[in-house]
């Protein structure tokens, strides 16, 4: 009896399992679909480079780079050990952008500027280096400032001091002059000191550069591609904070020599990625294009854009996106346009959705195209932002859609002005009838 009962107990369960297998039906495995936004600004928490100083290749295998050398040019004395020096101090400064680290950049149009007729400046190096001879690079402006008398020492704590030269009534006759000053040496030293006893007259003093050589020849730097590379930032501006990007700390810098008379360009990547391209997708970053020649007049860094490159072989800048003032968003337009201003930051957005959408976009690059050279270029960008679907502003107020801050980041030197209500007239937003 209970062996029967058993039996059709079993009979059951296994008809249940058996049901309950015809009828499984396994999970439907949903493909994630890819992000349709990407920001960075190259901050720590942000997606960082996959690529730094590598340039694109195109679809049949060849570097997309022509007439261009990452090394930029510096007039730098011989057995210059400028780049051993690991910290600089100095009894005064002018915060934030004439410092006494500009004394080491390797750009002569900065410069460590001191409120007070004397001052001294401390060299520490990386290890101990037997110094012969140093060059002082007068500043910008304002002769009278320039150092005048003054003595350099070696120490091997910082603390103990031998003196090594003495120079007075040095005279700099034009702005930008370097001078060099030799002198007998046999010991190696960590720390170098000068002492500025006396300048050209003026309540202040100021130097653009400073060098530290050891006499011996160092060969030039091989060839390179156009350098492209996580950042400090900007090292020189109008008015603008340096050695920071346009929000934080860090930036994405690009810079090179362009060799030839005619175009030379460069296309480095930067991220690897995989976003589609909807049709109200827009583009936007910061640029921040430097002078690089000492009177502010070669705009050669203004000849740059993001690029991107797409899964099917195409490139933004072949597709005739246009920014936000209707220029093509392409190197060589971009600096044709005049629309970039160097050695300040500069907003740019594009609705690429318009030219590019179905298409997925796998790298972003920065491209550095310009028609004529020779020239030196030099830039950063930062907040390089990608969304599907941003959201358009509305204001209540036509007046409410101009920008008013203009007059911000200004300085004795360097005025930005305020809109003015001819300005307004001229943008459409105010009726210049009566």
């Amino acid at each position: 009896m209970k062996k029967g009962r058993v039996t059709r107990v079993l009979s059951v369960i296994v008809r249940y399992t058996l049901l309950a297998g015809i009828l499984y039906t396994p999970p439907v495995q949903t493909a994630h679909a890819a992000p349709t936004d990407f920001f960075t600004s190259f901050e720590e928490g942000d997606p960082q480079p996959d690529w730094e100083n590598t340039v694109e290749t195109d679809a049949e295998g060849r570097k997309m780079t022509e007439g261009v050398d990452g090394n930029i040019p510096f007039d730098g004395i011989q057995g210059n050990i400028t780049d051993k020096v690991e910290q600089v101090t100095a009894s005064a400064n002018n915060p934030p952008n004439e410092t006494e680290q500009k004394l080491m950049d390797q750009d002569v149009n900065t410069k460590w500027l001191a409120f007070e007729r004397t001052a001294w400046i401390e060299l520490q190096l990386s290890e101990p280096d037997t110094v012969v001879k140093y060059a002082f690079t007068s500043a910008n402006d304002y002769p009278g400032r320039d150092p005048r008398d003054w003595t350099l020492s070696g120490s091997s704590d910082g603390e103990n001091w031998t003196t090594l030269d003495t120079r007075t009534n040095e005279v700099f006759e034009e702005r930008f002059q370097t001078k060099i000053y030799e002198f007998d040496n046999e010991t190696a030293y960590q720390y170098y000191r000068f002492d500025i006893a006396k300048n050209a007259g003026d309540g202040l003093t100021q130097l653009a550069e400073i060098q530290l050589s050891n006499g011996i020849d160092v060969p030039p730097p091989p060839p390179s591609d156009m350098k492209s590379f996580t950042s400090k930032g900007p090292s020189s501006a109008y008015a603008a904070k340096t050695n920071v990007g346009w929000t934080g700390l860090k930036a994405f810098s690009y810079s090179g020599t362009h060799l030839t008379e005619g175009r030379a360009y460069s296309y480095n990547k930067i991220f690897d990625v995989d976003i589609p391209v909807t049709e109200n997708t827009e583009l936007s970053y910061y640029i921040f294009p430097e002078f690089t020649d000492k009177d502010h007049l070669d705009y050669a860094s203004t000849y740059a854009a993001v690029d991107l490159a797409f899964s099917d072989g195409t490139y933004l800048h072949e597709l005739e996106a246009v920014d936000q003032h209707g220029i093509k968003l392409n190197p060589q337009d971009q600096g044709n346009s005049k629309t970039l201003y160097a050695h300040q930051w500069n907003f740019k957005k594009s609705k690429i959705g318009d030219v590019a959408a179905g298409k997925t976009i796998e790298r972003i690059l920065i491209a550095y195209d310009n028609p004529r050279g020779p020239a030196v270029f030099k830039g950063s960008i930062d907040d390089i932002k990608i969304e599907a679907n941003p959201e358009e502003r509305t204001y209540d107020r036509l007046s409410e859609y101009v920008n008013t801050l203009r007059g911000t980041q200004s300085n004795g030197t360097f005025s930005r002005g305020i809109p003015s209500l001819q300005s307004l007239c001229h943008t459409g937003l105010i009726s210049g009838r009566r």
